[in-house]
């Protein structure tokens, strides 16, 4: 029953998305033609509207194909005997089940993050380079994918196999409930100190008109001067990027050099002020609870089907507390997918919203929307999604219903007609 469950799941998955992408498709091909009506007075004098959509279009490619791959993999692990042949592996490693979960979950994942290089590569030296976006080095993409392979693998294998070592003691379903909150808090409060170092040199930001900006800034929010930092995002690529990151002590507003470098004072404060509202509106601990919710499902699906004895063994594994820790993994990935991916989104697009507000509160809407204009101008985003494909996938809101928002409008659906 379970197996024919996580085929019913992901079957649903697979082609739930792929319409939605196909969606989005046929959308960008009719905005190719024609520029939305109620979008066209938004647009700054000499935007390349064609080429826009024709980036868009090319990211879409890139995305598609990594899903597809994703999907693939999955079906080769669940179908093929992937996943019986590389728990085989981890099992000759250790009989333990920490070692073995370690090993399992490090192998999957990189066989996932190899899968999906080649797409890596045709985003960056393909699409990202083709637009005028690109600065990364071979050499440079190379050790980041190193990097980032190794990150993911440690971070799955000590997952699984601390998921593999709970199974087996008396209580362990609590413990897991509470490790995973003790792991997402940690993960946070790390994350700006140990993690964004190993990609972007960080620095403070030198003397001049806009630090002096971002300290009346700082002050005004009660949000301490020391936390902002700049990263070198220009190694990598052209374009301009801010985010917040962090817990307590270890909060960080990063500002990419490409953003600082280019934007008018009052424009970027307006982006570091929408970073700012992020902490003042609380947005990180609410994403951290959510996450826990999320979590919180999957060990509790886990409880429940461990209890009944027979869950691995559906798909043809081992009942060893790692294969069974993987299979429900998997199995609760392709039935949640379906369900809170748009959730999710919906969460991350009003919290955007919010951060807006925030900005325009305190440094005037005519400079975010000044900077939301110049950001999307100069990164070609301008193109808004299908509504359905948004409504999935989106994070931030369109730039236009950003614009429209912080001109006190009501956003109309954009149809491309």
């Amino acid at each position: 029953m379970w197996s024919l469950l996580f085929w019913l799941f992901l079957s649903a998955g697979f082609l739930v998305e792929t319409a939605l992408f196909l969606g989005q498709w046929g959308w960008l091909n009719r905005l190719e033609r024609n520029v939305p009506a109620e979008l066209a007075p938004l647009l700054p004098e000499g935007y390349g509207w064609w080429r826009g959509v024709a980036y868009a279009r090319e990211r879409l490619r890139v995305s598609l194909g990594s899903l597809l791959t994703r999907y693939a993999v999955l079906a080769v692990m669940m179908g093929a005997g992937g996943l019986k042949k590389t728990a085989w592996l981890a099992e000759a490693v250790s009989d333990a089940p920490f070692p073995a979960g370690f090993v399992l979950g490090g192998l999957l994942a990189a066989a996932f993050a190899l899968a999906e290089l080649p797409w890596d590569l045709y985003g960056t030296f393909g699409v990202e380079a083709r637009f005028g976006f690109n600065r990364t080095s071979v050499g440079l993409f190379l050790r980041d994918a190193v990097v980032k392979m190794a990150l993911s693998a440690t971070l799955a294998g000590s997952l699984l196999g601390a998921a593999s070592f709970l199974l087996t003691r008396r209580g362990g379903f609590i413990l897991a409930l509470s490790g995973a909150a003790a792991f997402d808090a940690a993960a946070a409060f790390a994350f700006p100190s140990l993690i964004l170092p190993l990609f972007f040199r960080l620095r403070p930001l030198e003397d001049g008109e806009l630090k002096a900006r971002l300290e009346s800034l700082f002050r005004r929010a009660g949000f301490p001067a020391s936390s902002l930092l700049v990263a070198d995002g220009s190694r990598r690529s052209t374009h301009g990027n801010a985010f917040f990151a962090g817990l307590g002590r270890t909060r960080r507003v990063i500002l990419f050099d490409t953003l600082a470098e280019r934007f008018p004072s009052d424009e970027a404060a307006a982006v570091v002020a929408h970073e700012i509202g992020h902490w003042k509106k609380g947005h990180v601990p609410l994403a951290l609870l959510l996450l826990f919710a999320v979590q919180s499902t999957l060990i509790l699906f886990a409880a429940f089907v461990w209890g009944r004895g027979g869950f691995a063994e559906s798909f043809g594994l081992s009942g060893r507390p790692e294969s069974f820790a993987v299979a429900v993994t998997f199995f609760w990935g392709a039935l949640a997918g379906l369900f809170l991916q748009p959730v999710q989104s919906d969460a991350s697009r009003r919290r955007e919203f919010e951060a807006d507000r925030y900005a325009a509160s305190l440094e005037g809407k005519e400079a975010m929307i000044g900077a939301l204009v110049r950001l999307a101008t100069d990164s070609l985003a301008w193109t808004p999604p299908e509504p359905r494909y948004a409504a999935w996938y989106a994070s931030h809101p369109s730039v236009a219903e950003r614009v429209l928002a912080l001109k006190e409008l009501e956003a109309p659906p954009l149809n491309g007609k």
